[in-house]
């Protein structure tokens, strides 16, 4: 009976820290994302493109009073490792934010990877990211981060985007705003 009585108070103990683990992560993680956050909205230079990969959004229609847009991200052109992506909607400040932003690589326990040529989702070695939204609006300005790490996991690259799109009579149509020099390494 004592034993039975130590192994169930030792499982209870064990479990209990397994919880107390995870938030501190879950903590950690929205510790970044209200970083970055921050970070787009204290950026001042933004890119049309990237020299590392294509970027494209779409916009679509999905009824009479919401609209559905999907940042792209793929075709790399330089092998990058641990990719967060954030995009900020109409340039709403973290502080009046009524919804969380669409994020891809802070909150997931995977990580994503975009190596040339090379496809293997089990390992995480992806062909491209989508992260998506909806809107209310036909037209949606989005500020998007892309940032990366390199092999090592020492180096990390972020640009930055600041991309209008009006969905106009079933035409999505793109209004960038920037300049090439909006990266931030």
């Amino acid at each position: 009976m004592r034993k039975w009585t130590i192994i169930i108070t030792l499982a209870l103990v064990l479990s209990g820290c397994q919880w107390f683990d995870n938030d501190d992560i879950d903590e950690a993680k929205f510790q970044r994302y209200s970083a970055y956050y921050t970070s787009i909205f204290d950026n001042d230079r933004f890119i049309l493109a990237s020299e590392y990969y294509d970027i494209e959004v779409v916009m679509n229609k999905i009824s009479d009073a919401e609209y559905r847009y999907d940042v792209i991200i793929d075709s790399p052109r330089i092998a990058m490792y641990a990719i967060e992506v954030m995009v900020v909607e109409n340039n709403i400040t973290p502080e009046v934010a009524s919804k969380m932003m669409p994020t891809i690589g802070i909150f997931e326990e995977v990580e994503y990877n975009l190596i040339p040529y090379q496809v293997n989702v089990d390992k995480g070695y992806v062909k491209g990211l989508i992260v998506n939204g909806i809107s209310s609006e036909p037209t949606i300005n989005l500020k998007i981060m892309v940032l990366w790490r390199d092999y090592a996991k020492l180096i990390v690259t972020r640009e930055f985007f600041d991309i209008n799109k009006i969905y106009y009579n079933g035409t999505p149509i793109e209004e960038p705003i920037g300049d090439d020099e909006g990266r931030n390494p």
